[in-house]
């Protein structure tokens, strides 16, 4: 059977209307004032096509915002993921599972040092410095496709590294068959549906969870506080 012509050209068409006529409230309950949002995002091993976040309680002071750089970074972020703030991580602990060369983790852990993310205890000996904060956060990330839904469905599946929602977009002329849905349940991953008109419908609900990855969450939360700073 033909597949129909989608209603949108370009998927940049959906994001931009859905952007425009979507409230938050439709996939979350965190749809206060303290929002941010980004575009393209790397913080997985694909591109989410936006990236919304939520401070319910706000954001933290700028002298978080001004080390969002680090958070940013892969390796800094690993190593701020295996740090905590009473055990100590020696360097080979962290050099065995940040799978970098010595001399890369001990530039990067200067870089943490410097802005008050780690501190050395003496004798390369680490905890996390107290500068350092995840911010109570809600982060959701989209995927917009004209069609294809598995292949947005494959694609949301890494966003869960990061994020505590992840949503598929779709037109409605291109949503699977209702015999497929329960695949974005087993995966925890919602479907909405967006017109023309602007019309947004929630097909599936994402469920709030955890993010998979810590290190992952830490860069997303720099790349977020980069814009609210």
């Amino acid at each position: 059977m033909a597949q129909c012509a989608s209603s949108f050209r370009w998927e940049s068409d959906l994001s931009s209307s859905f952007q425009r006529y979507t409230q938050p409230s439709l996939w979350s309950r965190n749809n206060g004032n303290c929002c941010a949002m980004v575009f393209e995002s790397r913080c997985s091993e694909g591109r989410a096509d936006l990236v919304w976040a939520c401070a319910p309680n706000g954001w933290p002071s700028n002298s978080l915002c001004e080390v969002a750089g680090v958070f940013q970074k892969p390796t800094c972020s690993r190593i701020l993921a295996l740090l905590k703030p009473r055990a100590i991580r020696s360097e080979e602990f962290l050099l065995a599972r940040t799978g970098v060369n010595r001399e890369t983790l001990r530039r990067c852990i200067r870089q943490t040092e410097d802005a008050g993310l780690a501190f050395d205890l003496g004798n390369r000996r680490f905890v996390l410095g107290a500068r350092f904060l995840i911010p109570e956060v809600e982060i959701c990330a989209f995927e917009f496709k004209l069609r294809k839904w598995r292949r947005a469905l494959y694609q949301a599946v890494r966003y869960r590294t990061f994020s505590h929602r992840v949503y598929v977009v779709l037109p409605p002329e291109s949503l699977p068959q209702s015999d497929y849905l329960d695949v974005f349940r087993r995966f925890n991953v919602g479907l909405l549906s967006h017109d023309r008109y602007g019309h947004s419908t929630v097909i599936v609900r994402s469920q709030k969870q955890s993010p998979t990855s810590r290190y992952r969450l830490i860069m997303a939360l720099g790349m977020l506080l980069h814009q609210v700073g």
